[in-house]
């Protein structure tokens, strides 16, 4: 196979093109010209596409491949055996075949496995498993690369055998500071959904436990780092909570850049100690965060899929009595009460629900010194953003008015400032000239983009003092051992969090700005790789000049130029009537030459541009006004105003300094404070950038770069065509690219020994091979012959008449140019039947040895088995004895317990009984007494009477006879009435302890029900005041209003008047101008006189369209 133009002599293992897969496996049969016969075996799915030699599918029919339409006329080989499935490798250097697709099926058969990372070279690979593996981050991992990489000495690479990892670079990058001095950096990219920031936070955390030195095992954890150290650990998520939202691609993605320097107090290092590995001589101190390009327009709008920023969720499901506390009307709201917020599907983020976060938001909050006022001011400035959303506006184009007035109200209340003010500050804008102060009205639209703009910037200053905050309790010299070493130089580990290359069906502003940053990241990647392949082509002895590679510095130019995308942009925000298309117009006039700049044909308002990851087209909509990051005046007059400190306070971004002039030239006549002049966010962003990229030259870099698999966010699956492209973004090819320009493909000395040794035709070319040569420099001798031999149809001369090899031979590698391996590969097959009759001979010897070792190892494998078994059986039938035991002990334990308790409740309900007992006894022996009293009384009263009646007739003794009887019966039947009601006597009694119970708790609630009509009573008397103080409101309104019209009337007619006196002064001034250019020569007042009359041709507009709005 190759170029060679020959016949292939045996099939091979290739790689084609496919719009729908990016690469699939193939096999390759043959050539015709500029033609290979291919055989692509099908697939069930994308999943199943493996290098496997088409075992897993169905090999369908041969088919032609055009060679013209790939490098070199070359089909790239993958790197599988004999038998066609693939050879993985963790560090992808050592790919044989490294190119596009042997990378992405190497990290696509370790993403199956569960292999999240892969190395390429200093870089790792991080691909996002959706899924989270407990085993490679337990604090047993963290310690072995901790003492592999930091702690202990080796003579070789000490990655070598280690599996990639996020640790790697972590304790790599410490042991750099530490033992060599130098600063670190470690930069993270990629896409959004990649796993960026949960990248930075396992290398962040384990930075925090390698600077603790040497530990053993589950020892040193990070709940023992100190104050500080556990400051800066725990305050990356309240920065998630401020400034990561919820989008398509990812529940928590990051809408800012970030770059976080690591503080270590390295003042004990010297010479006697810096190599000591017994413990850590390099602490952390501290860190400081500077942040990058927040997307603001997410406060104030968002697509109906996505979320804003978390913190306005976990405000409003906070706990209610804490939203009364931060601000009472804050009480009973949802997401669907502010129109910025609205509702949302997604529940929880990470496993929490936002009520869990804010508590841990808090928590945190608090531990970063932001608690009391300091709290309640913050959640009430994220109320203000909040609130701003609701205000709604009527009118016209030209004068509108708040119509929602109680939000209006209460968006008062928050800021604390008068109604009439905020009225103002939204529906008319101040206009300054050099003379005079005068107000515009504002239309309906644009009252509302300045309630938006108020609030992007509201939202922009928390964010910032948030960050400020948050550095002033872990800065290293405010908190490290009380502040006493603020003047120290600390050494720095930088971590890069920042947007990835994007490419969207519309980019705008903000996309152009993130590819910016990617580019500038991108220059500084292609040095580092180019130093790398630099000190590897020294290591083996290759002359530097074989190395040619791209670098980005043309597109670099066409942004950033002194006529570049950022000059005229910020010329057009300047400029008076700059608008979108003139700045697209301008860039593409002046950057007509630049290759990398696109024009679109069809539409004035786009243009493309050629980055390094691919061409990428920007529609220049609102790209002036995005630019133009100065607030109007009235807007910071009424933020000033407000008594919350973080509304009305003017924070910058630490780094920001104003740019300065390069040109040389005369700069413009300095006019008074207005919203046309002020420094852009583009501008104030590239000196951001310029100071990241300065810091980070002066460090030690190292890069992970995070890919997402597939865009349904599931385990196992990784889709090609969105992996390329992000391996493209990412730069991985271009440094594969840069790293092999020369020498794209290589193989260890051994290897060429072995796989090419039968092609060294002896008798024609010798080695030079020595016996005084070490068994290394004899390999690369042999190899020097083999490789000549094989080669020699391959051997060409450049245009100087240079003799060009295929190949150059290093101290353990041998480089190939492009095709040359191929071509090798397939040419390999003569010379093969000898070398395969001794691998044979040595194959069945190892055979037969492997089968008689098997059988006892089988014998011994078994006797260990049956003794395991047994002991084990022991060991359990003797726990469950123990068991059983225990368990009968507990048993009766319980039952003694319980029974004691029985009988100690019976001893009581006996004494009570006895109790009981007696005092009924002692009640019975008092009736008996009574009764037989009154039955003595009786008796002596019948006994009378039975005197008398002897005394009377017979007839009268026979009558009192009876009587005597009736009252006997009498008596009896009292006693029997007695002894009854003696006992509806006690039940009674007993009911009435009950009713008086239900008595004295109904009073209770009536002293209650009192005093709550109480409150009734006194709340309707406000209402009825309110309505009094109402309606005499609504009486002064109207006479205002009255007088307003009256007002109005008398400066319709000033207006006019004015009108007419500034045309005649625009006619002067022009004739005055049109004299000027055709006399003077002096440049400078003709340029200022320029100025003078541009200024009053707009001012004379806008007097125009105040009196056109007055009139109609």
């Amino acid at each position: 196979m190759g170029g060679g133009g020959k016949d292939d002599k045996q099939a091979s293992y290739v790689f084609i093109h496919d719009p729908d897969y990016a690469w699939r496996p193939a096999l390759m049969t043959g050539q015709q010209g500029d033609h290979a016969i291919c055989v692509v075996p099908e697939y069930k799915n994308e999943e199943t596409m493996d290098c496997d030699g088409g075992r897993a599918g169905k090999m369908g029919d041969p088919i032609k491949v055009n060679l013209k339409d790939y490098p070199h006329k070359v089909l790239p080989l993958q790197n599988v055996d004999s038998n066609g499935n693939l050879i993985e490798f963790s560090d992808m250097v050592k790919l044989p075949y490294l190119h596009e697709a042997a990378i992405l099926y190497n990290m696509k058969r370790r993403h199956k496995e569960g292999k999240p990372y892969t190395r390429t070279g200093d870089i790792v690979i991080a691909v996002n498993p959706f899924q989270w593996f407990t085993e490679l981050y337990t604090e047993k991992k963290r310690t072995y690369y901790s003492h592999r990489l930091v702690w202990e000495e080796h003579e070789n690479d000490p990655r070598d055998g280690m599996e990639p990892h996020v640790y790697e670079i972590s304790s790599l990058s410490y042991k750099g500071l530490a033992f060599e001095g130098v600063n670190q950096s470690i930069l993270v990219s990629g896409e959004s959904g990649a796993g960026k920031t949960e990248t930075v936070k396992i290398a962040m955390s384990h930075i925090a436990s390698v600077q603790q030195g040497p530990k053993k095992l589950n020892a040193g954890t990070l709940d023992q780092l100190d104050p500080v150290v556990q400051r800066v650990v725990q305050s990356n998520p309240l920065l998630e909570a401020f400034g990561n939202a919820s989008t398509r691609r990812n529940d928590n993605s990051s809408r800012f850049g970030k770059y976080l320097q690591l503080q270590f107090d390295h003042s004990t290092v010297n010479s006697s100690n810096r190599g000591d590995r017994t413990k850590s001589h390099c602490t952390l101190a501290g860190s400081k965060c500077d942040v990058y390009l927040l997307e603001k327009n997410r406060v104030v709008g968002h697509d109906p899929d996505e979320r804003t920023y978390h913190i306005f969720y976990q405000l409003i499901a906070a706990p209610e009595d804490k939203k009364a506390a931060f601000w009472p009307k804050l009480k009973g709201t949802t997401n669907k009460s502010f129109k910025y917020v609205q509702d949302t599907q997604i529940k929880k983020i990470e496993g929490l629900t936002d009520a869990e976060h804010f508590e841990k938001t808090c928590e945190t909050l608090e531990l970063v010194g932001v608690s009391g006022s300091k709290l309640r001011s913050l959640f009430r400035a994220i109320a203000v953003v909040m609130q701003c959303g609701n205000l709604t506006f009527g009118g016209d184009k030209d004068k509108s008015h708040v119509t929602s007035k109680p939000e209006l109200k209460d968006l008062a209340e928050l800021m604390e400032v008068s109604e009439e003010d905020l009225t103002l500050a939204f529906t008319e804008r101040t206009m300054k000239t050099r003379t005079e102060t005068y107000k515009v009205p504002l239309g309906v639209d644009a009252a509302k983009d300045a309630t938006d703009a108020f609030a992007k910037e509201v939202y922009g200053k928390v964010f910032l003092w948030l960050v400020q905050e948050i550095n002033a309790a872990t800065r290293a010299q405010d908190n490290y051992k009380n502040g006493s070493m603020a003047g120290y130089d600390y050494g720095i580990i930088g971590l890069l969090d920042i947007f990835g290359f994007e490419s969207f069906v519309t980019n705008r502003f903000e996309q152009l700005c993130i590819n910016y940053a990617n580019e500038k990241l991108q220059a500084k990647f292609t040095e580092d790789v180019f130093r790398a392949v630099q000190l590897e082509y020294e290591a083996e002895g290759i002359a530097l000049a074989e190395i040619t590679y791209d670098d980005n510095t043309d597109v670099l130019d066409l942004i950033e130029g002194r006529t570049g995308l950022l000059a005229m942009l910020n010329e057009e925000c300047v400029r008076p009537g700059g608008n979108d298309e003139g700045f697209v117009q301008k860039a593409l006039a002046q950057n007509s030459k630049s290759p990398c700049l696109i024009v679109n044909k069809h539409d004035r308002m786009a243009f493309g541009v050629h980055h390094y990851a691919g061409k990428v087209m920007y529609t220049a909509a609102e790209f002036v006004s995005r630019n133009q990051d100065t607030l109007p005046t009235d807007l910071e007059e009424i933020g000033a105003k407000s008594k919350n400190e973080l509304v009305s306070a003017k924070i910058e971004v630490e780094a920001e300094t104003a740019p300065a002039s390069s040109d040389g030239k005369r700069a413009a006549p300095k006019r008074q404070k207005s919203n046309l002049v002020a420094p852009t966010v583009w501008g104030k962003y590239k000196t951001q950038l310029a100071s990241l990229m300065s810091n980070l030259r002066t460090t030690n870099s190292r890069y992970i770069r995070c890919v997402k698999p597939n865009m349904r966010k599931v385990p196992i699956v990784m889709e090609h065509v969105p992996t390329v492209e992000q391996l493209r973004c990412a730069g991985v090819v271009a440094a594969v690219t840069l790293a092999r320009s020369a020498f794209p493909n290589r193989l260890d000395n051994p290897s060429v020994r072995f796989r090419y040794g039968g092609m060294w035709d002896k008798s024609k070319v010798r080695s030079e091979k020595t016996a005084g040569m070490s068994a290394e420099e004899g390999q690369r001798a042999d190899c020097a012959a083999i490789l000549t031999s094989a080669l020699s149809e391959k051997v060409f001369k450049n245009d100087k008449g240079d003799v060009i090899k295929a190949f150059v031979v290093g101290k353990t590698k041998c480089f190939f140019r492009a095709g040359v391996l191929e071509y090798l590969e397939s040419n390999r097959k003569s010379g093969l039947d000898g070398q395969a009759i001794t691998i044979q001979r040595f194959g069945r010897g190892w055979l037969t040895r492997k089968n008689m070792g098997k059988a006892l190892q089988e014998n011994v494998e078994k006797e260990r088995m049956e003794r395991e078994a047994r002991e084990a059986a022991e060991a359990a039938e003797r726990e469950q004895i123990e068991s059983e035991k225990a368990a009968r002990e507990q048993h009766f334990k319980s039952e003694r317990s319980t029974y004691e308790g029985q009988i100690q409740n019976l001893k009581k309900q006996m004494e009570e009984a006895d109790r009981d007992f007696k005092k009924h006894l002692a009640d019975a022996k008092e009736r008996k007494e009574l009764l037989e009293k009154k039955i003595d009384e009786l008796k002596e009263e019948t006994g009378e009477e039975a005197r008398k009646r002897v005394m009377e007739p017979k007839k009268i003794q026979a009558t009192q006879k009876k009587k005597l009887e009736e009252q006997a019966k009498l008596i009896d039947m009292l006693k029997k009435e007695n002894k009854k009601a003696r006992k509806e006597f006690e039940k009674w009694d007993d009911k009435f302890e009950i009713v008086k119970k239900n008595n004295d708790k109904l009073v209770k609630a009536n002293e209650e029900a009192g005093n709550e009509f109480e409150t009734i009573d006194g709340n309707a008397s406000k209402v009825h005041e309110k309505n009094e103080k109402l309606l005499d409101d609504l009486d002064k309104a109207k006479s205002d209003n009255k007088r307003m019209k009256d007002e109005c009337s008398q400066r319709q007619d000033d207006y006019m008047t004015q009108a007419e006196t500034r045309l005649e002064y625009q006619k002067t001034m022009a004739r005055i101008l049109n004299m000027i250019q055709d006399t003077c020569k002096d440049s400078s007042l003709i340029e200022d006189t320029v100025c003078v009359a541009l200024e009053c041709e707009a001012e004379a507009k806008t007097v125009m369209a105040e009196l056109e709005a007055a009139t109609e």
